[in-house]
């Protein structure tokens, strides 16, 4: 099939699956020039549905997390519907909160996307990604503690904590919102202790690296080109932030997607069907979380075992076991 076909089907998925877009509500299409072709595809599927859709671009920001110009925050806080496919994510950020949970904009994030994982991410079952992500949700609702493994070297014990939530592509009603392509259950960790040894985390991690983990927070990072990379992307937020919280465990997921594929994009990476990932920074978009950061990141690790209370094998080697 021509992409360009593939693309403009992906896109009306966007709008009339996940988001439910009506004829009588307001869209607003979020993009950077680097996903400039997504962003045209999704705001002529949403003319195509709702007589007032509009389209913004504004300036690539430095870092995930990092919050949109004001006048992007007061921008999204004006419609019903936005649909941001930025290069860096505004997931989580106060102006992608205030909106949803003020002024009730439901808003679909897609940090990063490519045309591929685009194409790719939203032509996936649906329906089969709800049951699986409801199960493992319940699963992670029923524990208290993970033990992660993995054969690159991972070892790490994690204090599940906070109530998980599932992100199944369904922004349908006020004030919602979610990642685009979707497909994870994921929780605000409160403290992990042990050895990640990172797969994949976009283009700041390349090969496996190792990353200790002390009391929630990291203690040290291995000295490759990849760890060096990641060691700057944190040191950056954190003199941002003007303290350490861009070194704790801000997030313990597991995905659920079977469409999705490891490619080195870390919205699509961290969909796949028995990864999981752990990302550090701000977690004040999920229950209970508290830990405030203008990075929220998220790591890779590939074919892990995950053992629920030292007793319930969950995830056996990247095969999901429930």
């Amino acid at each position: 099939m021509n992409k360009n076909k593939q693309l403009i089907d992906a896109a009306f998925i966007v709008m009339q699956q996940c988001m439910a877009l009506k004829p009588h509500e307001s869209l607003l299409v979020v993009s950077n020039v680097e996903t400039y072709e997504i962003a045209q595809a999704l705001f002529k599927a949403g003319q195509e549905i709702a007589s007032d859709t509009r389209w913004i671009v504004y300036p690539t920001g430095e870092i995930n997390g990092e919050e949109p110009p004001a006048w992007v925050a007061d921008a999204i806080k004006s419609v019903d519907v936005v649909v941001a496919p930025t290069q860096m994510s505004i997931s989580h950020t106060d102006a992608r909160r205030e909106a949803c949970k003020k002024f009730k904009t439901r808003i679909a994030t897609l940090p990063g996307i490519t045309v591929d994982s685009f194409i790719r991410g939203l032509s996936a079952d649906y329906t089969e990604i709800k049951k699986i992500t409801e199960r493992v949700k319940l699963y992670l609702a029923m524990h208290l503690h993970a033990f992660i493994s993995s054969p690159s070297g991972t070892k790490l014990s994690v204090d599940l904590g906070n109530a998980p939530v599932k992100s199944i592509g369904e922004i349908t009603q006020p004030g919602m919102f979610s990642n685009l392509p979707d497909g994870e259950s994921e929780l605000a960790p409160t403290t992990a202790n042990g050895v990640l040894v990172v797969d994949r985390c976009g283009d700041f991690i390349t090969e496996p690296t190792k990353i200790t983990i002390t009391n929630g927070f990291i203690t040290d990072i291995e000295k490759t080109p990849s760890g060096e990379r990641f060691s700057n992307l944190i040191e950056v937020a954190m003199k941002k932030d003007g303290n350490t919280n861009a070194r704790f465990i801000a997030e313990f997921a597991i995905g659920t997607n079977p469409g999705a594929r490891v490619t080195g994009n870390i919205l699509e990476d961290e969909k796949v069907l028995g990864t999981c990932h752990i990302a550090f920074g701000d977690n004040t978009s999920y229950p209970g979380g508290e830990n405030k950061s203008v990075l929220h990141i998220d790591t890779i690790v590939i074919s892990p075992t995950i053992t629920l209370d030292d007793k319930v094998v969950i995830i056996d080697n990247g095969k999901l076991n429930i």
